[in-house]
């Protein structure tokens, strides 16, 4: 037994062994995180606090209008007529509405009061099997809803009226479609105290060619045509509320806490709301808040949201998104510091220039030129192979196979990357997640945390791909030392 673990075949078997179990193993590893993270709802835990709450909310309402125009970002929002013309008529607002920016979980927030850490609703897209307790549309007895597509949004959360309704509507998505604004405009003219208009077309543009194409600036177009008609159609004392639920990438794709995404263009306008020449930013929460209480509802205890005047008079700051606390970062940075200090000590007889993980540094320069910082706006991040981010580290994986054939140790450049890879994984709560519900201690939750979870996903792309470089030059040394005895031996 001695002899087998010390012979040099057998050490080189079992290098072998491990390297190519990580560099096969990566993948199937990162499939399954993904699908944690996007697959289970939970709450996450977090410090949040908006400051104490003293001023007046919002007077009620005889009637509100609520228009939600899916995936329109704050920049694309700008100059727009007809939502410029509801904000110059009251309160315009930057509106942070949470991580993830997910529209189903967003919209969560916006009629319930808790952000998507408090409920749970993370990646969630499919329609609640009930309405959130508390939900602000359920206490409302005539409230109607409009959406353009995707009504199981709409249908989640209590609305004594949600349309496209099956027993009266067309079944055929494209002829609800040409049907949708007439419909709106009749339920915003209505004298329902709560009418909401969710318009997705702005959203569907920008999933299917991002928010830079020719076909979004048309959606955007549409939407604030349609929005024209349903100001002029509504009651002279309705309050109205126009806002987003997220932005998009110039090529597509939200989810992250990006600001571009993060942060949209919102205008109240109505009784009791005096024009403003400044622009507040509030949290989507508080502006639950203030819906709840034009309406006389009452949100959920926990609920975070701030009276009208305080949030208006605070922005605080990302103070909605959680955040890795002290602990955790220390146990982060201590991972990450290790797996360096490993992969530089790993041969002290080289030079110390030779030990520095260049194939690592050159993967992440890779990743950053063609992607930026990892975001979970980036459909890549999501893709099953990963194929877009694996051509991104390419490069680095040549280089781990050139070091490698040059006597690099393994661990050289394995290490660091491992250590990052742990460090990221501690900073999304992973660990927990996984292995605390297997010990009976909580239920299993998402590995959800701004820009880490992202970052995870990307990190097993990079080990995987070192891997492979590494793993290469392992199984070619032999080989080639083999042809330099025989060049020797024939010169």
């Amino acid at each position: 037994m001695t002899a087998l673990r010390t012979s040099p075949g057998a050490r080189w078997l079992l290098g072998a062994a491990a390297l190519a179990t990580l560099a096969l193993g990566a993948n199937p590893a990162r499939k399954a995180f993904v699908r944690a993270l996007v697959g289970r709802d939970g709450q996450v835990p977090m410090d949040m606090f908006l400051g104490t709450s003293s001023g007046p909310g919002l007077a009620p309402a005889a009637r509100v209008r609520v228009v939600l125009l899916d995936g329109l970002g704050a920049a694309a929002a700008s100059e727009l007529p007809a939502l410029s013309a509801v904000c110059a008529a009251g309160q315009e607002l930057r509106i942070d509405v949470g991580f993830p920016t997910v529209s189903l979980p967003v919209q969560a927030a916006l009629w319930t009061g808790r952000t998507q850490q408090q409920s749970g609703l993370q990646y969630r897209a499919t329609q609640l099997e009930a309405p959130p307790a508390g939900a602000t549309p359920a206490q409302v007895p005539d409230s109607v809803a409009l959406a353009e597509s995707h009504p199981e949004i709409v249908r989640s959360f209590g609305f004594a009226s949600a349309r496209p309704d099956p027993s009266r509507d067309p079944g055929d998505p494209e002829a609800w479609r040409a049907e949708f604004p007439e419909h709106a405009v009749a339920a915003v003219a209505s004298a329902s105290r709560l009418v909401h208009v969710h318009v997705l077309r702005v959203d569907e543009a920008g999933h299917a060619a991002g928010a830079a194409s020719p076909a979004y600036a048309e959606a955007v177009r549409g939407a604030d045509e349609l929005l024209a008609r349903l100001r002029a159609a509504g009651p002279a004392d309705a309050l109205w509320i126009v806002l987003a639920d997220h932005g998009h990438r110039p090529a597509g794709g939200h989810g992250g806490e990006e600001p571009e995404i993060r942060i949209v263009r919102g205008c109240v306008a109505g009784p009791g709301i005096a024009p403003s020449p400044t622009i507040a930013t509030i949290h989507l929460v508080d502006l639950a808040r203030a819906l709840a209480d034009a309406l006389g509802a009452e949100l959920p205890s926990d609920a975070r949201g701030r009276p009208w005047t305080d949030a208006l008079a605070d922005p605080a700051p990302g103070a909605t998104l959680p955040r890795p606390g002290a602990l955790r970062l220390a146990v982060a940075g201590l991972l990450a510091a290790l797996g360096l200090a490993w992969g530089v000590r790993s041969d002290r007889s080289c030079a110390w220039w030779r030990r520095v993980p260049w194939a690592l540094l050159l993967a992440l320069v890779g990743l950053a030129v063609m992607h930026g910082w990892p975001s979970l706006s980036d459909p890549p991040v999501f893709a099953p192979r990963g194929l877009q981010l694996w051509l991104a580290c390419l490069p680095a994986a040549a280089l781990a196979l050139g070091l490698g054939l040059a006597g690099q140790a393994p661990q050289a450049q394995l290490a660091p990357a491992l250590g990052l890879l742990a460090a990221a994984l501690v900073l999304c709560r992973a660990p927990e997640v996984w292995l605390l519900p297997g010990l009976g201690l909580g239920e299993p939750g998402p590995p959800l945390m701004p820009r880490w979870s992202a970052t995870v996903s990307v990190l097993f792309v990079v080990v995987r791909s070192l891997a492979e470089g590494v793993a290469l030059a392992w199984l070619l040394r032999p080989l080639l030392r083999r042809a330099r005895s025989r060049m020797r031996a024939g010169a």
